[in-house]
């Protein structure tokens, strides 16, 4: 899986952190600051895992990583692309 925003810096309202959670329990997470936040990277990578897939998952956060597009980080849009090899 490719770089994304990890589970300390993606903060969201009790609403989504309910809504989310009660369907995949492993995407809670806390912030620094105590907060409500999601890990949605490691939820696809339990829930690929429990499917027999194997996953390789860049530990890069978007929003840490200058050197990567964050709009949560910057308000401007950029763009990834992905590559799929079997």
């Amino acid at each position: 899986m490719g770089p994304s925003i990890c589970g300390k810096c993606y903060e969201v309202g009790d609403d989504v952190y309910r809504e989310v959670v009660d369907k995949f329990p492993n995407a809670a997470s806390i912030t620094p600051k105590g907060t409500l936040s999601l890990d949605l990277a490691g939820a696809l990578k339990e829930l690929l895992s429990g499917y027999g897939v194997e996953v390789v998952r860049a530990q890069s956060c978007t929003v840490e990583d200058r050197s990567l597009f964050s709009y949560r980080r910057d308000g401007i849009t950029g763009r990834f692309a992905g590559i799929i090899s079997l």
